[in-house]
């Protein structure tokens, strides 16, 4: 079969249009020219989509400072200066004694003491109660999400099946035409073959013909 390569056809690789006319299933007969020619004309057409301007000047320029708290500036200023970050106070989550400096200061302690125990013991409270919830409504909740999951899982691995098989049914088709393609330009450089052939052997023949006829036009000359 006739070698289908890379070719510009006459034309010169810095032109616009390009025709590129391959089988990749069927040509296999490449060499390193027909290699460096396809990298050229991919370089060549990468280079017009190259932008020659700045496409977003009609835009204003961005403001990112409009994103900055006092937070994030004190932050950036902490960094900057490699201090270390404030530390959490943890106090209101100790239950300390209460000071037994002084009778008006002890009460007062003593006070503080009080609220913190219960703010501490309403707030175990809470936990205890969470966990609870936790233990009658989690599990089912957990293998309801669970259920979720496995449901989107099998949806996404069935949608990615299906591309797989679309993909290879294009790849199907597409090796199909081009081997059809294939066995036509057989048969057509087959028939062009024989037809050279022909016309060859009949311009022989012909060449025959007029040396004969050249031959008796003298012979008939001399009678």
């Amino acid at each position: 079969m006739a070698n289908l390569a890379i070719t510009n056809c006459g034309r010169s690789l810095m032109e616009p249009s390009h025709l590129v006319d391959a089988l990749p299933y069927l040509d296999i007969d490449y060499d390193e020219n027909d290699r460096r020619m396809a990298l050229q004309l991919i370089e060549n057409e990468t280079q017009i989509f190259r932008p020659t301007k700045n496409y977003l000047q009609q835009l204003p320029v961005p403001d990112f400072d409009v994103f900055l708290t006092n937070c994030l500036i004190n932050e950036h200023s902490r960094m900057a200066k490699k201090q270390e970050m404030q530390k959490l106070d943890m106090s209101r989550c100790e239950l300390s004694c209460p000071s037994t400096t002084g009778r008006q200061g002890d009460k007062t302690s003593w006070r503080k003491a009080i609220r913190n125990a219960a703010a501490q013991n309403e707030h175990l409270l809470l936990r205890n109660l969470n966990l609870q919830l936790m233990e009658d409504y989690a599990p089912e909740m957990y293998l309801k999400f669970n259920k979720r999951l496995e449901d989107l899982l099998h949806h996404e691995e069935k949608y990615l099946r299906k591309m797989r098989e679309e993909v290879m049914d294009i790849h199907s088709r597409r090796r199909n035409s081009q081997v059809e393609a294939g066995r036509k330009l057989k048969e057509l450089e087959t028939k062009w073959v024989e037809m050279v052939t022909k016309n060859y052997k009949m311009e022989l023949a012909c060449g025959e013909l007029a040396v004969e006829n050249k031959a008796l036009s003298k012979k008939s000359k001399l009678l």
